[in-house]
């Protein structure tokens, strides 16, 4: 869902604790060289599930429908992906918006976690985003976009520079998806999409239901709880990159 075709590269000065200054780049749309990888390559089945699971945050906001397994249109890369609505009577608010910043960057965390591997992400992880080389972001371009434009909104109602709400967001997706049960879901619904791709789609309900039948529902259960616990409400404390 997330396109990354262009390339960007940001620079800021960011004083730590120890007051001294160290240059970052964030690069993260320009350092990879793209890949020509199959349309429907597992990677793709892996991304798709982790929107979905990090969706299943949200239910009481949104609507989740179905995943759409067609391959995307104009010879694109991937499947066209998670469906879901809204009450289109429902006020947008900053937590709204984060939701769906979330959704969209699940794409990078799962493509790089896919690629490395949880332990090795979670030990690099530290070293973002002054270090972001373990990062996969082909074939997410389009999420990115769509990741930064979700969360505009919500650095300009608590006053924060736009990259540091990206990055601190980006950091938080990355610890939902290395938390106990999560990936294990991932790669739960991931087999589960693969499997069905010949349908056309793969309903909510139908996922819901493989997945509380699994062994790892109620641990990741618990990891969403906890994940929404540590996020909302929303300040602007817990929205700074150091946070």
């Amino acid at each position: 869902m997330l396109n990354l075709s262009f390339a960007l590269v940001f620079k800021i000065s960011w004083h730590k604790r120890n007051r001294t200054t160290i240059l970052l780049q964030l690069s993260i749309l320009s350092f990879q060289q793209v890949e020509h990888t199959p349309m429907l390559d597992l990677r793709y089945f892996v991304t798709e599930a982790a929107h979905y699971v990090m969706a299943l945050n949200f239910q009481q906001e949104f609507e989740l429908l179905y995943i759409d397994l067609h391959p995307k249109s104009d010879g694109k890369n991937g499947i066209t992906g998670l469906k879901f609505i809204r009450d289109a009577k429902k006020t947008m608010h900053p937590k709204i918006y984060d939701h769906l910043a979330l959704i969209d960057i699940s794409s990078v965390c799962a493509a790089s976690i896919y690629k490395h591997g949880k332990e090795i992400i979670g030990i690099e992880k530290i070293n973002f985003p002054a270090d972001a080389a373990m990062m996969v972001t082909e074939g997410c371009g389009e999420d990115y976009e769509r990741f930064s434009k979700h969360l505009l909104p919500v650095s300009r109602h608590f006053l924060l520079r736009p990259l540091h709400t990206q990055w601190n967001t980006i950091l938080k997706a990355f610890d939902f998806f290395l938390m106990d049960g999560v990936w294990d879901t991932v790669i739960l619904i991931a087999e589960l999409i693969a499997e069905n791709k010949g349908s056309g789609v793969i309903s909510h309900a139908q996922m819901l239901e493989n997945l509380s039948k699994n062994a790892c529902y109620p641990t990741f259960c618990a990891a969403m709880e906890s994940f929404l616990s540590t996020r909302y409400p929303l300040t602007k404390k817990n929205l700074q990159l150091d946070s």
